[in-house]
């Protein structure tokens, strides 16, 4: 956990900071590094399927506006549908804010769409309201092409 947090500190740019600050009103200022979302990306990247990476996902909550978004994107890479969905559902009374949610989409799902659809559905009527977004945005991407089905509109 040190290292992870020492390498998105190396990583943090205060003017970045202060722009996001301003999108994320749900979050103290003073949890925001100001590391740019590619730079994230390629941390996740590189650290997924490592030990530290599993050590990174049990450890709720994170400090961190960065940390999150790291943890969603460790999340992304997850490869087993049934690893993927205990990750999410750890994950996500913790989200705080729109970006974070909105930038989280595990692919291993597109596989799984039938059995998905349970989930997601107890998503949207969740009470935690980024959980509940999450639940809306997972129905648009995944089931707005061949697997929609009128009773989605519900």
């Amino acid at each position: 956990m040190a290292d992870i947090r020492a390498e998105l500190l190396s990583l943090q740019d205060a003017e970045y900071r202060d722009f996001m600050a301003r999108l994320l009103p749900t979050v103290d200022k003073g949890a925001i590094l100001g590391v740019r979302t590619p730079a994230l990306r390629a941390l996740a990247k590189r650290l997924a399927g490592t030990p530290e990476a599993k050590e990174f996902l049990a450890h709720l909550p994170h400090a961190l506006y960065e940390e999150n978004c790291l943890h969603a994107f460790l999340i992304e890479h997850i490869r087993d549908y049934d690893l993927c969905i205990a990750a999410l559902n750890g994950f996500l009374p913790y989200i705080d804010n729109w970006a974070t949610c909105d930038s989280l989409s595990p692919k291993c799902v597109k596989r799984h769409l039938e059995a998905f659809l349970p989930q997601v559905r107890a998503w949207i009527f969740s009470e935690p309201p980024y959980t509940c977004r999450f639940g809306l945005g997972m129905l648009m991407r995944w089931y707005l092409g061949d697997a929609f089905r009128p009773e989605f509109l519900d």
